[in-house]
């Protein structure tokens, strides 16, 4: 007699040779949610809604048993996924890869040997957090018009890691300086914490237009909104403008309604030439753009910035990340700039003293 096939929400019971084994959870990656866990070992090569099936109808068990997709997981825990049936593209044969730590066997060729990875200068690595000298140009996540990235770098320079390093915060693709990256889930928790509190204090260089008006440190407070760039811009692109002079305020400006969000910041003078000044920034908050907009609004923008000011020819875009202070260690870069924009030794010395005490 045959047996009936299993009901909707039944365990699949797969032969022994589709049985995979299960998922041990690293201790890099304890706190994950199932979900999350399963999407980042399966790496994206299943779809979230075939993850989200599977676990819900207990096909997906945490030690023998059913849990919910937001379930945190335990290092030490075991996760058995079931045989996802090939994906588009993929061999016919066989269960679903299930990436490192416990894929099946597959009897197919190797693949060709991966490339290897892009260059990518670490400037500070421990057991928790991985510090990058992002170069300007370089985004810090791939995008539909940008592929290649820090992140993706960072993946194929830890590949085989039991958790992948996963970006703490961003910097804009033109930017240079200091990235800060998790090894760990509990590392990247405590990252995002700290940025979202303001424990992390931020210090940045800009080269910009002109000669600035003041000689000591200035705060910078202005009301910063998210607007569409006018007609016959490149669609989809977003600009930055002055709101308002309350924060966190709905408003129209230009015709697209809006929140705006208090920016603020300190600036100090550093160098100054005929018609270009070194400003060291403080950053206070964490806006989109908001060094590049708070300065282009005093008619200073930062020099070769070709959103907010004007792109010159042969320059990079002059802003960098220098330092960033954690409570346990500051990690300081001197930008990479050259010709008339160069630093003097001096002065690096100087802030690196300063921004160490």
């Amino acid at each position: 007699m045959s047996q009936a096939p299993p009901k909707h929400g039944d365990s699949v019971d797969p032969t022994p040779a589709q049985r995979l084994q299960p998922l041990v959870v690293n201790p890099e990656e304890a706190g994950q949610k199932l979900l999350q866990f399963l999407t980042r070992r399966l790496q994206g090569a299943v779809p979230g809604s075939a993850l989200l099936k599977a676990i819900r109808t207990g096909q997906v068990r945490v030690d023998g048993g059913r849990k919910q997709p937001f379930f945190r997981l335990a290092a030490g825990q075991q996760v058995r996924v079931p045989p996802f049936q090939a994906l588009p593209g993929q061999e016919a044969e066989g269960p679903h890869p299930a990436g490192p730590a416990g894929a099946a066997e597959s009897e197919a060729p190797p693949p060709d040997a991966p490339p290897a990875p892009l260059p990518l200068t670490l400037l500070y690595e421990d057991a928790g957090l991985v510090a990058v000298a992002k170069p300007a140009g370089l985004c810090a996540h791939a995008g539909t018009r940008h592929p290649d990235s820090v992140a993706d770098r960072l993946k194929a320079l830890f590949a085989g890691a039991p958790f992948l390093p996963v970006l703490a915060h961003r910097l804009d693709k033109d930017t240079s300086g200091i990235l800060l990256a998790a090894k760990s889930y509990a590392e990247l928790r405590r990252l995002g914490d700290l940025f979202a509190t303001g424990g992390v204090a931020k210090t940045y260089l800009a080269w910009v237009d002109g000669s600035w008006p003041g000689r000591g440190t200035e705060l910078l407070e202005d009301s910063l909104e998210r607007l569409d760039l006018a007609a016959g811009e490149v669609a989809g692109r977003k600009k930055i403008v002055r709101a308002g002079t309350a924060p966190s305020t709905g408003g129209t400006v230009g015709g697209t309604v809006g929140v705006s969000k208090l920016a603020r910041c300190e600036v100090t003078p550093l160098l100054r030439k005929r018609a270009a000044t070194l400003m060291q920034v403080r950053l206070l908050t964490g806006r989109t753009h908001q060094i590049r907009v708070q300065l282009s609004l005093r008619g200073h923008p930062v020099i070769s910035d070709a959103v907010y000011g004007r792109k010159v020819r042969g320059v990079p875009m002059l802003l960098h990340a220098l330092c960033l202070r954690l409570p346990e260690r500051a990690l300081f870069l001197p930008p990479a700039w050259s010709g008339p924009f160069a630093l003097p030794e001096t002065l690096i010395e100087r802030l690196r003293e300063a921004l160490d005490a």
